[in-house]
């Protein structure tokens, strides 16, 4: 009788404590909901896209493995849906990458979108589809015309939707020319010879840094406009050093950069190059012109793509960022597209909702500490760029030193000294 009653309260003691679990994980199980869809316009074909489509899978991963995003008390994950815009390829109209866009909207049912187009037409013209079908987007690769934040401001009620958490081209020349004024002042350089690929924004580009360093006491002793695909520079090279030119600045996308700087270094031209050189971005330019670009100073765009300590996730970021694909970030798109779904992340749970309003409300008050900085936005709903971390995200030159990129501006960021080829004196 005993045992038989002892089998019995054994019996519902399991059973209750089943029933308790079960409930427990059923309750769990309730807080789990479905995942956030973020659609991803991304450029596959470019470097910036392919930086940036990096970045976000990296954070979506790094997202999802901490439970996802809390939305009023229950655990969503995210999702992406990546589409290929295409929109740095030759020949793809806009209407292409807009239709691409709209099926992210439409087909996949986003609920917010995040990534580019980079083409700085191609964005322009989305945010007009984000406005008519009232969805969030969050620029993040690309798209620096000032054109953009100057239509928010134009009519702020209508593109209350779209934010730009990507650079933006009025800073990086203020920050371009400011590094030019501490070239001059640190080394008593006077004298520019500038260098230019042949095409309509590089042109004009490069034409208001000339004429911010003018104003800053640099004389220009010489200019070169070569066609997209030279792949002899010696006879503008010759020039630049006969001009007697301190500083070869450049504004140069096309891969033959490369051939450029090797000729640079073989005829031993006494001018520092400078500027916005697409080619030596990349971790690998050092193999590729054989240490030839020694010395070459470049803008990465965004500080976080080298070691250093600007902020506690810098080399975070940098680390995880590299074993996951098993390369160092390259520059513009890997971490702002990569910061990007944290700022959602944030901006969502401070809301405890994905309403668009209060989403939109919520993203105007981010101050974020992340990757380069600390994260807000203006009225104009523009990323703030600075130089101090505490109130804004940096930018980031870097010099080719002994086959590793250096960051040697802003001083926040910096980690080197401007180091000068041994024939330059």
């Amino acid at each position: 009788m005993k045992k038989k009653i002892f089998w019995t309260f054994s019996v519902l003691f399991i059973v209750t404590t089943m029933v308790g679990v079960l409930g427990v994980v059923c309750a769990r199980a309730e807080k789990r909901g479905k995942p956030i869809i973020v659609g991803c316009p991304v450029p596959r074909a470019s470097a910036y896209g392919q930086n940036g489509e990096r970045g976000m899978i990296l954070a979506a991963e790094e997202i999802n493995a901490e439970g996802g995003v809390n939305v009023g008390g229950v655990m969503r994950p995210l999702k992406l849906e990546i589409i290929d815009t295409r929109d740095e390829e030759p020949g793809v109209p806009t209407s292409e990458v807009l239709l691409a866009i709209e099926k992210l909207i439409l087909q996949k049912r986003s609920d917010v979108i995040v990534g580019g187009p980079c083409m700085s037409e191609c964005g322009i013209a989305a945010m007009d589809l984000y406005a008519r079908y009232k969805i969030v987007d969050i620029v993040s690769i690309g798209c620096y015309t000032p054109t953009w934040d100057r239509k928010v401001a134009d009519s702020p009620k209508r593109y209350r939707y779209s934010f730009r958490e990507s650079g933006s081209v009025k800073w990086y020349i203020k920050e371009g020319v400011d590094l030019l004024h501490k070239i001059k002042e640190t080394f008593g350089f006077s004298k520019m010879f500038i260098s230019i690929d042949d095409s309509l924004m590089c042109r004009k580009a490069a034409g208001i840094v000339e004429k911010l360093a003018v104003k800053d006491g640099w004389e220009i002793v010489g200019r070169d406009k070569h066609p997209i695909g030279t792949t002899d520079y010696s006879v503008a090279l010759r020039e630049c050093k006969k001009s007697g030119a301190q500083v070869l600045f450049l504004w140069a996308y096309s891969p033959e950069t490369s051939i450029l700087l090797k000729q640079w270094a073989d005829m031993e031209v006494p001018a520092l190059p400078i500027g916005f050189i697409g080619a030596a971005e990349d971790p690998g330019f050092w193999k590729a012109t054989k240490g030839k670009c020694a010395y070459t100073m470049v803008t990465l765009s965004e500080t976080g793509c080298v070691p250093t300590n600007v902020m506690p996730r810098t080399m975070k970021f940098y680390n995880a960022f590299k074993k996951r694909w098993g390369v160092a970030p390259r520059s513009t798109g890997c971490v702002s597209a990569y910061e990007a779904l944290w700022v959602l992340k944030d901006a969502i749970e401070r809301a405890g909702t994905l309403d668009k309003d209060k989403l939109i409300a919520s993203l105007e008050k981010t101050n974020l500490p992340a990757v380069r900085g600390t994260i807000r936005f203006d009225k104009n709903h523009q990323i703030i760029y600075g130089y101090d971390p505490k109130t804004s995200v940096l930018g980031s030159w870097i010099q080719w030193q002994d086959g590793r990129r250096v960051c040697i501006f802003p001083e926040a960021a910096a980690t080197g000294t401007i180091e000068m080829p041994p024939w330059l004196k």
